[in-house]
């Protein structure tokens, strides 16, 4: 997980291996992008990417601000990465005024990406999740219940894996398992007496 953690550092692994460029926290924004990051708005969170000065330019015509693209502070990309605080409080303010769903909407009919930001609850409640039959039911037998739990995510030939089983209950293969290493009946009768392990 490490390794993998480091790989997905892409241009920010780049600039400290190359440049010995070490990059400070941003958040969820580009060290080289800007803007390119989430903002908050009236009722929740989106993320707007605005990779060249043309997705910048139809950004400022979806917040009804062309003005700010004329400015010459954010002409380009690289004047925007300097002026990142000032750029980015104009932003903020007017991403307020709206809901995330109308920033997503309006985002559509222009080159800029926006993507909201969604709970836990909107995640599972996604198209995507519903078509991919991510949540699975399984029975727990011994409380006697049905529990949800999250499927695998990688379908094979279009089949899901059918490996669902329910989380044990504490004890619930002891036996099964000192028996699988050798233990015999007596052992294991004599380590539960003695309180060293549990029998569900």
């Amino acid at each position: 997980m490490f390794s993998t953690q480091l790989s997905m550092l892409v241009n920010v692994a780049s600039n400290y291996l190359n440049s010995e460029i070490i990059a400070k926290p941003l958040g969820s924004s580009h060290l080289s992008i800007v803007p390119y990051q989430a903002f908050k708005t009236a009722d929740g969170y989106i993320v707007i990417a605005a990779n060249n000065d043309g997705q910048f330019w139809d950004l400022c015509e979806a917040l009804g601000w062309p003005w700010l693209a004329s400015n010459p502070m954010f002409s380009t990309n690289e004047l925007r990465v300097d002026n990142r605080d000032d750029l980015l409080r104009h932003l903020d303010e007017r991403f307020l005024e709206e809901t995330t769903e109308y920033w997503a909407n309006i985002s559509k009919s222009y080159s800029f990406t926006a993507t909201p930001i969604n709970n836990v609850q909107q995640a599972f409640e996604h198209p995507q999740a519903v078509h991919s039959n991510i949540v699975k039911t399984v029975y727990n037998e011994s409380d006697n219940v049905n529990i949800k739990v999250v499927g695998h995510p990688v379908k094979f030939n279009g089949n899901d894996p059918d490996c669902y089983n329910a989380p044990p209950s504490l004890g619930q293969h002891t036996v099964e398992v000192l028996q699988e290493l050798g233990y015999s009946s007596e052992e294991i009768s004599d380590l539960n007496e003695r309180n060293i392990i549990q029998i569900g």
